[in-house]
């Protein structure tokens, strides 16, 4: 029945814009009139010289929150209504949506963050990338979500930073992408990106990588990252292929089976978008693989549950070969290695 009287109201424009414009001028804005963000001017512009802002007691005050603490029910109101708004109505609309998004993604609880972070997803679907560089609340937006990177274990419990690393992440990259997209992703967006990568791929392992659910999560990330960044990839890989090959090279590596997938997953990216770097780091990516093969063939756990590995990582290693035929350092260190122990030439001829 929703379907059906939203399709007829679609069939309206007027009335249907209509219905959104009272939505958020009675019902959405009352609610976060006080939700002043010192970043932002009444137009929602980015500020040329904004004041410092902080949380304080006031994050904890139902007169300055009436939308948190006596009508929550408002945050999926608004919800609908950005998810019905197309690039007509984001540009009429956009002093009434900016604040209440701002105040749900800067919310000191997380769930909130959360939210934010998928209301910020549907709002780039409709968004014009020129709207969001004009009024400056690209920049804002990535300022607000980019501390939310080291939202970490131990300091913050594990069942709250996973969602949010992994809406912030999918947020900032999809924002990233809508800011600058192909054509200017080759300057502006690349070093957006390197900013996500080193504040919070890099930094998120040095502080919680012994942790591996937040470790699979950040490995996940980094193979989008990189996606993203294509052949710019190739300044972290002094920084990152020692991450990857440390995963493939722990004693436990069978342990938790998604962290050594999602490895063996980004390397396979890393080897498609940064090849033309490969070579430098062909001995550590190699021994990463070859230790990893090799620890797998010792392993007590039935055959079936280490094909899968087995068969990842000699594609994988099929792969770098290929880039790496024309080395002649790996070269005498793969003959090296075929010399030494015959369970090693059977790898080798995969």
């Amino acid at each position: 029945m929703l379907s059906i009287y939203l399709s007829v109201l679609h069939e309206d424009s007027k009335q249907f814009e209509a219905i959104i414009k009272d939505i958020l001028v009675y019902h959405i804005k009352p609610l976060f009139s006080k939700a002043r963000t010192p970043l932002l001017t009444p137009a929602a512009r980015q500020a040329i010289s904004p004041l410092p802002g902080s949380h304080g007691p006031s994050d904890f005050d139902a007169t300055n929150k009436p939308w948190k603490f006596h009508s929550p029910h408002v945050v999926t109101i608004f919800r609908w209504v950005v998810s019905q708004l197309d690039v007509p109505l984001v540009e009429v609309h956009w002093p009434l949506i900016i604040p209440p998004l701002l105040a749900i993604i800067d919310d000191v609880l997380i769930t909130y963050k959360i939210k934010g972070c998928s209301l910020l997803l549907l709002l780039l679907n409709v968004c014009p990338a020129t709207l969001l560089e004009r009024s400056g609340l690209g920049e804002i937006f990535h300022t607000t979500l980019v501390p939310y990177l080291l939202y970490l274990p131990s300091l913050t419990p594990e069942e709250e930073s996973i969602p949010l690393l992994d809406a912030t992440y999918t947020a900032l990259i999809a924002l990233t992408k809508a800011r600058y997209g192909i054509s200017d992703m080759e300057s502006s967006g690349t070093k957006a990106l390197d900013v996500i990568f080193r504040y919070g791929i890099l930094k998120g392992y040095a502080h919680a990588g012994e942790n591996v659910r937040v470790a699979t999560l950040l490995m996940g990330k980094s193979s989008d990252l990189v996606s993203a960044m294509g052949l710019h990839c190739v300044k972290h890989l002094k920084d990152f292929i020692p991450v990857i090959s440390g995963i493939l090279t722990a004693p436990f590596a069978t342990a938790y089976p998604p962290l050594l997938q999602a490895a063996l997953q980004t390397l396979r990216t890393i080897l498609v978008n940064g090849w033309p770097r490969i070579a430098f780091h062909g001995g550590e990516i190699l021994g990463g693989l070859i230790i990893c093969w090799r620890r797998l063939k010792d392993e007590d756990k039935p055959a079936s549950e280490l094909v899968v590995f087995q068969r990842s990582i000699e594609d994988v290693l099929r792969a770098a070969m290929q880039l790496l035929e024309g080395d002649d350092r790996t070269k005498r260190e793969l003959y090296m290695l075929q010399a030494y122990s015959s369970r090693f030439r059977v790898l080798m001829d995969v």
